[in-house]
């Protein structure tokens, strides 16, 4: 069951970086640094607007707000703890090498 609760924009952001771009582009910290300062660009010009993380998710995932670089089927794909921990232990993980 999916939640329908609707939540402040920067707490949904929050979620999504740290869930979605940290697990994805951890070895990327330049890109990581840039996607940032756009979501706080989002954040600061919809401080009252409250969205589901299904919502923010799909908005993301279908192309409709254009941060990440990631190749869009890598970039809808969620990670597990236990993928990002093998991940991070592989020195040849390279997220724009995914599909």
């Amino acid at each position: 069951m999916v939640s329908m609760t609707r939540y402040p924009i920067q707490r949904v952001i929050n979620w999504y970086y740290g869930n979605f771009c940290t697990r994805k582009c951890f070895n990327k910290d330049g890109r990581l640094f840039d996607c940032h300062k756009k979501f706080q660009i989002i954040a600061n010009t919809n401080k009252n607007l409250m969205i589901t993380h299904k919502e923010f998710k799909d908005l993301l995932d279908e192309g409709d707000i254009k941060i990440c670089k990631l190749k869009p089927g890598f970039r809808k794909r969620t990670v597990g703890w236990t993928q990002f921990e093998n991940w991070l232990n592989d020195s040849q993980f390279d997220p724009d090498k995914f599909d």
